[in-house]
C-alpha cells in the first residue's frame, strides 16, 4: 500500500462521512462522523491491501475505502441508535 492509497482512502472517507452528517442529521458532529468515515476507509484499504485480495489499483483502492467506511458509519450509527432505544 503506497502513500497515494492512504490519501486516497483518507479522501473518500471524509467524504462519506461529511455526506453521512448531511443525510442523518445526527446530533453527533461533522467531526466525527468524518473521522469514523476515514477510520473505516483506512481500516478496510488496509485489509485489501494486506491480504492481497485486489491488485493495487485506484478504483479498487476508492470502492473499498468507500466500503470500508459507510460500514463502519453504518454501525456507529447504528449502536446510538440502538443506545437511544434502551434508554
Amino acid at each position: 500500500m503506497n502513500v497515494q492509497d492512504w490519501i486516497l482512502a483518507g479522501m473518500a472517507g471524509f467524504i462519506v462521512g461529511w455526506i453521512a452528517n448531511n443525510l442523518t442529521k445526527s446530533r453527533y458532529s461533522a467531526i466525527i462522523n468524518m473521522f469514523v468515515g476515514i477510520f473505516g476507509a483506512i481500516l478496510m484499504t488496509f485489509f485489501i491491501h494486506i491480504l492481497d485480495i485486489y491488485p493495487d489499483r485506484f478504483f479498487t483502492t476508492l470502492r473499498a475505502a468507500v466500503a470500508g467506511s459507510v460500514i463502519l458509519l453504518g454501525l456507529f450509527h447504528l449502536t446510538r441508535a440502538m443506545e437511544k432505544i434502551k434508554k
